[in-house]
């Protein structure tokens, strides 16, 4: 078929620059605040802040990726697996700048850092270790020719394998284990391993290819959060029937939300399908300053992600050594709005004086 969208695409920048605020916030609710979160939100504010900070953050960032890996210009398998190899790299030293310094500076105070080892501190496996091993798993699809529906093949028999195999790696010694991870859920500090994480870059790939093709977009997205609210209630009336906790599909209690399956997934696509045709009606709004922004902002994810868990890192390290009390439930969601607010400040920061001296030689 012929393809027409093949610029950005508003709202995929709105999705992105949405769930940065969604994302700030669980961070703070999780490090920095007084919530015991290991068991499931027992308030409407610590609900909300859950499922925002869930399907509505992570997912939507995977998704997004999963898009951008059809959209950009740089799509050869050498490009691909050159940015899952810096993505991987700068996962390690954000580990080591926000994790591993400060666990070496609280035990120099004989204070804990968390329950942590070492070993946990350099090599946790977050979100930019997932983009990177996404990169790189899609660099070797590329070359072996894999078309969209066998990506989503893989995907699915990934996430398969993966949940058969929970908790199969834990005996393995640190180093060992962490290598693991970056494939296979093994511990509570592995957050996005690649098998059961890897159907949201998937289908963001599979909607991408079908993205570019569609003519009217309104009477597409208009079907899609049809169909998306039907699959929604669908999926969680049968989650409901069979006794599964509806919570359980985003809250943080018991790392449930990390050890995604297939039914949490399709759950969770159902909601990003619902978020994009909200995010489409928001970008035909936006104009002028609003439009140029919300774009520009989307396309510093990487870096905001970065520079929130800076603040963070370093905001926990001023609470500790000055002995301030952890942030009241009530003020993580303003705590949140103004540190997203200074990491967007910071690294747009970078991209206007470029700009202006730009402007300055022509």
């Amino acid at each position: 078929m012929e393809r027409i969208n093949t610029s950005r695409q508003g709202e995929l920048d709105v999705a992105k620059a949405l769930a940065i605020p969604y994302m700030v916030i669980v961070h703070v609710y999780e490090e920095m605040s007084v919530v015991d979160y290991g068991v499931r939100p027992d308030s409407l504010l610590r609900g909300v802040i859950e499922f925002l900070g869930g399907p509505l953050a992570a997912p939507v960032f995977m998704f997004a990726m999963g898009v951008g890996m059809v959209y950009t210009r740089h799509r050869n398998p050498r490009a691909f697996a050159l940015r899952g190899l810096r993505l991987l790299l700068a996962g390690y030293l954000l580990n080591l700048v926000v994790w591993g310094i400060p666990y070496l500076l609280a035990k120099m105070r004989g204070h804990l850092w968390y329950s942590w080892s070492w070993i946990d501190s350099l090599c946790m496996v977050d979100i930019l270790h997932f983009a990177g091993m996404s990169f790189l798993l899609m660099a070797l699809l590329m070359r072996l020719k894999v078309g969209r529906y066998g990506i989503v093949a893989v995907a699915l028999s990934l996430q398969a394998l993966g949940t058969l195999l929970l908790h199969r790696f834990d005996a393995l010694p640190g180093v060992a284990r962490y290598a693991v991870s970056l494939v296979f859920y093994t511990s509570p500090n592995v957050y996005f391993p690649l098998s059961l994480w890897f159907v949201y870059p998937a289908f963001g790939i599979l909607f991408g290819e079908f993205l570019q093709t569609v003519p009217d977009k309104r009477k597409m997205y208009n079907r899609l959060a049809l169909g998306s609210a039907a699959l929604l209630a669908g999926v969680s009336l049968v989650m409901v029937m069979t006794g599964w906790n509806l919570l359980d599909n985003f809250a943080l209690a018991g790392e449930s939300y990390y050890m995604q399956r297939f039914p949490v997934s399709l759950w969770t696509l159902s909601v990003i399908g619902l978020q994009l045709f909200i995010c489409y009606r928001i970008s035909l709004c936006l104009h002028g300053w609003l439009l140029e922004t919300t774009g520009a902002v989307a396309r510093r994810l990487n870096v905001i992600y970065i520079v929130q868990w800076l603040i963070i890192a370093l905001s926990l390290m001023v609470m500790d050594i000055a002995g301030l009390p952890d942030v009241p439930l009530q003020a993580v969601v303003l705590v949140g709005l103004l540190i997203t607010a200074l990491s967007i400040a910071v690294s747009l920061s970078g991209r206007i004086s470029a700009s202006k001296r730009l402007q300055k030689h022509e």
